[in-house]
């Protein structure tokens, strides 16, 4: 992953040098603005996200963009109770579902356009913005004794000083305690490349690959007894539809 990402800041960093040299000035429509819809899978979870942006000239637009991800720590593995066959599985350990948005404003500049290569425009993308991420709690069923010291089972936050494996049934729906969560702002940033191939000049058909940085300003708990992080840096494949317009 480390090549890869290496690999794409260079590859964007040379086409931002030669950008102007390279592209082919043929005449072309000149739209005003656009947005697009999208989602994407990254290697972390996955995503959705919303973009506006304004061309500032034939080959360069400005974008403001609203995004939801989900972020799961790597040490997450799926578990089912050794007692009950029909529990629900949960993921043993985790004390927080990292929901993601992020607001960022960057520049999209066509590195080939569909009249250099026909039917294809090739787009560089580096967005810079803020984040945040809201640490929803994990409910969990768990086994547990009435006052008549008799098993019974019962919605709990998980605790892992408290809850083991023998105790838990499975997990609870995932709306439950939705609001007793707490935000964990920080910055982003994003890379990546864009591949637009709509017949129609005035739609878009695009697949974008590149990469995205979380930079929380402190750890992010979502897993007991192992390390937490900070920096949550991640590869993504998306696509996107949407519409140009010229006013």
């Amino acid at each position: 992953m480390k090549r890869l990402l290496l690999f794409l800041f260079i590859f964007i960093g040379i086409v931002t040098s030669n950008a102007q040299e390279t592209i082919f000035e043929e005449a072309r429509t000149v739209y005003k603005r656009d947005q697009v819809f999208g989602g994407y899978f990254h290697t972390s979870g996955w995503g959705l996200n919303y973009r506006y942006s304004i061309n500032t000239s034939a080959f360069s637009k400005r974008s403001y963009e609203v995004e939801f991800a989900t972020l799961k720590h790597p040490k997450e593995i799926l578990t089912f109770s050794s007692i009950f066959d029909n529990s629900n599985g949960y993921f043993y350990g985790k004390m927080n579902y990292l929901l993601v948005p992020r607001f960022s404003i960057g520049s999209h500049r066509t590195y080939i356009s569909k009249q250099s290569v026909k039917g294809v425009e090739v787009n560089y993308i580096l967005h810079i913005g803020v984040t945040t991420a809201y640490a929803k709690p994990v409910y969990l069923e768990v086994i547990t004794l009435n006052d008549d010291m008799f098993p019974i089972t019962e919605i709990q936050r998980y605790d892992p000083e408290k809850h083991d494996r023998g105790d838990i049934v499975g997990k609870a729906s995932f709306f439950h305690g939705f609001f007793k969560g707490r935000f964990y702002p920080g910055l982003f940033a994003k890379a990546a490349l864009n591949f637009e191939a709509a017949r129609q000049a005035n739609y878009i058909n695009a697949i974008e690959v590149g990469a995205t940085l979380d930079a929380f300003f402190q750890n992010v708990p979502i897993m007991a007894n192992v390390p937490n992080q900070q920096f949550f840096l991640n590869f993504y494949v998306g696509l996107n539809f949407g519409k140009r317009k010229l006013e």
